[in-house]
């Protein structure tokens, strides 16, 4: 079974450059809640992304999780290296002090750096990334344990194409011994938006991306046991992309990805995200499942019956972070 989950958030900015869009329409927390409750109902944990950065001028979204938690939500906390200086003492500081808000929260799962595989403005293009990244991850996985606390840690990467550092990187900073001890590896990717893939091949192009990605994991020292997390996903709707179109590329990469879970321990899967930024705007702000007034979209029932299909029940464990 999977655990699902979704950044109840919007999209304010291009996803590449982080221009600014047209402003969204405001937050409406009770009916964002009333979203998630709908989504998430049955399940015995639905993870509630939200972003925070470390030295960034980017504000924490959404400012607070605590309305979105209860009734089987928890709190999936991302926190980003954003210093413009070389800091692993200090981000390490500061990530002990997530994996405490995330233990306050009622627990859940703290990932840690977004992204070290992509240039600026994500964590890619900061000074000495990959050691923050290490000095981070020791941190989050002592902290917990120092707690005994409910709080799943990890790290994440965007699809790594050939040539790209970031396994030799992280392999060259993290200590094995740690490496063995996170709870699972996220990756963000997003068929079928930044490179189109037909609908016959977009299967074959899934498979091949979550195979590479484990064979990768694996091939630096992080254990099979180790679950892969999809922590991003999602497609856009536009003038040429329409909203049933959303909801079919949706499905057809979730079941994909679903037919090979067992395989290669995929055990959880989040979108990106719940509301349009602005449905009249640019592509990149409509990932929404719904629009930015709150009516769902096709994809909105299409998750939901997914969710219905294929989520945690009762009896499972919230997350391996006390091992």
């Amino acid at each position: 079974m999977i655990t699902f989950g979704i950044w109840p958030g919007v999209v304010p900015s291009d996803l590449v450059r982080l221009d600014t869009f047209i402003p969204a329409p405001p937050e409406d927390i009770e009916r964002t809640t009333e979203a998630l409750r709908q989504l998430s109902a049955g399940t015995t944990r639905f993870y509630v992304r939200g972003y925070r950065s470390y030295r960034s001028t980017q504000p924490p979204t959404p400012e607070d999780l605590s309305p979105y938690l209860g009734g089987g939500r928890v709190a999936d906390v991302v926190f980003g290296y954003g210093s413009d200086q070389p800091d692993p003492a200090g981000f390490a500081a500061a990530i002990r002090g997530a994996v405490r808000e995330v233990a306050e929260l009622g627990g859940g799962k703290l990932q840690v750096c977004e992204e070290v595989n992509v240039p600026a403005p994500l964590d890619g293009g900061r000074p000495g990334c990959y050691d923050a990244l290490a000095a981070g991850i020791t941190a989050a996985v002592a902290e917990r344990d120092r707690l005994g606390a409910e709080v799943a840690v990890g790290f994440n990467a965007a699809v790594a194409l050939p040539g790209d550092p970031f396994w030799p990187s992280v392999q060259s900073r993290v200590d094995p011994g740690v490496l063995d001890r996170i709870d699972y590896l996220g990756l963000d990717f997003f068929p079928d938006v930044f490179r189109p893939a037909p609908p016959d091949v977009l299967p074959g192009a899934v498979a091949h991306v979550l195979r590479s990605f484990r064979e990768s994991a694996s091939a630096i020292g992080i254990p099979a046991r180790v679950p892969i997390h999809v922590t991003e996903t999602g497609w856009p709707t536009g003038p040429d992309h329409g909203e049933p179109a959303q909801a079919r590329v949706l499905r057809t990469v979730a079941e994909t990805v679903f037919g090979l879970a067992a395989e290669l321990h995929v055990d959880t899967y989040e979108l990106f995200g719940l509301r349009d930024g602005c449905t009249t705007g640019p592509r990149e702000n409509r990932f929404g499942l719904l629009r930015d007034d709150y009516r769902p979209k096709p994809a909105y029932h299409t998750v939901r019956n997914l969710i219905t299909e294929h989520a945690t029940r009762p009896g499972a464990p919230l997350s391996r972070g006390s091992r």
